[in-house]
């Protein structure tokens, strides 16, 4: 039986996670980048650059994700950590605030990626249990998702999407909020 081991990431984990991203970020040359960037300094950077940044991130202790690993090797990544954090979700229509919300209480989860060879197997389940573990350990209130809506079988998803399944995100306590977009909704875990 294969060993999974789950981690936040620290200053020595930019191998690995190099590893589990090459060659193009793994989506599309993100580097998960995305939500911490603003509009205007994404475009005006190359993969290059991204991937740059998170290893900079990664090497001076920033803590930005939860890595985990199948028989010693990378096998998935959740981008995870205080909501603020993520300039991008400010003017995103998926990840816009529930009115009352106090925004410096909530973490949000970016991203989640699972090497393909490693999916089906709870890696994704893991890594978000890990996720709201550290979360909790960080005194936020909630954790949310921002995850492509899979409950309705008629609505074709994303299957390159980054942002995993509503599904996976219920399997691990979430609950829908409310639906987003065509094909989204917001989860949320209350963690008080």
């Amino acid at each position: 039986m294969s060993e999974f081991v789950i981690s936040v990431v620290g200053p020595d984990d930019w191998p690995a996670i190099s590893e589990l991203f090459e060659p193009k970020g793994p989506v599309e040359n993100c580097w998960c980048t995305y939500f911490r960037m603003t509009a205007k300094e994404r475009t005006s950077c190359d993969p290059a650059e991204r991937r740059d940044r998170l290893r900079d991130l990664v090497r001076a202790g920033e803590r930005v994700g939860v890595i985990g690993s199948v028989d010693g090797v990378p096998a998935g990544w959740i981008g995870v950590g205080p909501r603020q954090g993520f300039p991008r979700l400010r003017g995103s229509r998926a990840a816009k605030p529930v009115e009352g919300d106090d925004l410096e209480r909530i973490w949000s989860v970016v991203c989640l990626y699972v090497a393909r060879e490693h999916r089906r197997r709870g890696l994704a389940q893991a890594l978000i249990d890990r996720a709201v573990q550290w979360a909790r350990d960080e005194k936020a209130d909630v954790i949310e998702a921002y995850p492509e809506d899979d409950r309705d079988p008629a609505v074709e998803i994303d299957r390159s999407s980054f942002h995993g399944r509503v599904s996976t995100f219920e399997s691990c306590g979430f609950t829908v909020v409310e639906p987003r977009l065509q094909r989204r909704a917001l989860v949320r875990k209350d963690l008080r």
